[in-house]
């Protein structure tokens, strides 16, 4: 038996090949601008996180429906980040949202600042995720490269 064991090449002969190859092979053209995309979106994630934590009195009344500001502010940010990442990682993107919104249900009703917990509100969060999500499988998904081919931001291809 250590005679065919011995004879075997292990398994790791053609790492020149593999690092040759290239990574983008089949993925979708990410946008030129990443960093700033990727900054802005945590900033949008800062933003709706002191607007849902800080007491009511220190977050401006938009003067909407509850459960809208609480869709629309999830759609908002499942959309921006699917622009961002490969369809593939969008499952992943939608438990990420959903845990987010219910750490923020939990928050609210664990800090005693005049905020109260909601499970209605987290739903209303996964119906802005869920949205975002189809629109992003439907064809949003590169929304980014779109808008910077619109605006003439997109880099040049090889």
């Amino acid at each position: 038996m250590s005679d065919s064991k011995a004879s075997r090449p292990p398994r790791n002969t053609d790492v020149a090949a593999r690092k040759a190859r290239p990574r983008a092979l089949g993925r979708e053209p990410g946008p030129s601008l990443g960093p700033m995309w990727w900054a802005i979106g945590w900033a949008l994630v800062l933003f709706i996180t002191y607007s849902t934590l800080a007491p009511a009195q220190y977050v401006p009344n938009l003067h909407l429906w509850d459960k809208l500001e609480h869709a629309s502010a999830f759609f908002g940010m499942t959309l921006w980040f699917a622009g961002l990442i490969r369809r593939s990682r969008y499952p992943a993107l939608a438990l990420w949202m959903l845990l987010f919104g219910g750490g923020i249900e939990i928050a609210q009703g664990t800090m005693g600042l005049g905020r109260d917990m909601d499970i209605h509100d987290w739903y209303a969060d996964a119906v802005g995720v869920g949205v975002a999500l189809a629109l992003a499988y439907g064809g949003l998904g590169q929304w980014m490269v779109y808008a910077e081919r619109l605006l003439g931001l997109a880099r040049e291809s090889p």
